[in-house]
């Protein structure tokens, strides 16, 4: 079986457009990224058309890859004072020159779309999901519309990001799956991912994953995108061979 999210997703943004048409004004959703990285300008982007489809504003801010820390943390307080920006999304992983928890700290809780403060963080962990990052939720809904049993399977998420391994492993042990974050550096991977009923895959290694790391009648979610030199985008599972022995 091919989990295919393209009519969950159709549903959903159905259900976001629909509510979205009830407000006196379009919410606008602001995209911070650096210029150089084409994975996340390809992923903005498609966020920014479907905010649109939806009858949402986009807005992206391509900044120069020498951006300053300080000038980073002042557009972040900016649009937390900004009437008009609605939710904040930030590029993910940030340029080793600046300090992600300086970032964690300075965006508004309350415009923090892909929840990375300090306090949706911890209101993550606590079982609050009023906020939960797009990525890791998306993930979540996908495995409960396809109506794949959680509790006691034994889950491996592949990446441990803040906004989508961390995040997503919480989840699925909310909803009592036994669950192991692995990730580039772990020891056996192959075998650590051969023992999962489902695998999530957020490695950011396009088709790193292949047929050797897969359990057969395994559930594997591939969370990756990456923009290869030709301009092509593939995904951390290799699909081809791994689909084969998945469910």
């Amino acid at each position: 079986m091919t989990l295919d999210g393209r009519e969950l997703s159709k549903e959903i943004k159905e259900n976001i457009k629909s509510k979205v048409a009830l407000l006196d004004k379009k919410p606008r959703i602001d995209f911070l990224y650096f210029e150089d990285d084409k994975s996340t300008e390809v992923y903005f982007n498609r966020a920014k058309k479907s905010a649109e489809n939806v009858g949402m504003i986009g807005k992206l801010h391509n900044l120069s890859a020498n951006t300053s820390e300080k000038d980073f943390l002042t557009l972040i307080e900016y649009l937390n004072e900004e009437n008009e920006t609605n939710g904040i999304m930030i590029q993910m992983p940030l340029p080793n020159h600046i300090d992600k928890k300086k970032v964690y700290e300075t965006i508004s809780p309350d415009k923090d779309v892909d929840a990375i403060s300090n306090i949706n963080l911890g209101k993550i962990f606590l079982g609050e999901d009023k906020l939960i990052p797009c990525t890791a939720k998306s993930v979540m809904a996908l495995i409960e519309k396809t109506k794949i049993k959680i509790e006691g399977a034994n889950a491996i998420v592949v990446g441990r990001s803040d906004i989508v391994g961390k995040p997503l492993a919480h989840l699925l042990l909310q909803k009592s799956a036994t669950v192991t974050i692995a990730h580039s550096k772990t020891k056996n991977l192959k075998d650590i991912c051969k023992q999962a009923d489902i695998l999530c895959v957020s490695i950011g290694k396009a088709e790193f994953i292949t047929e050797e790391y897969i359990k057969e009648g395994a559930i594997v979610i591939d969370i990756g995108i990456n923009v290869l030199a030709d301009g092509s985008i593939k995904g951390d599972v290799k699909f081809d061979e791994v689909s084969k022995l998945a469910s």
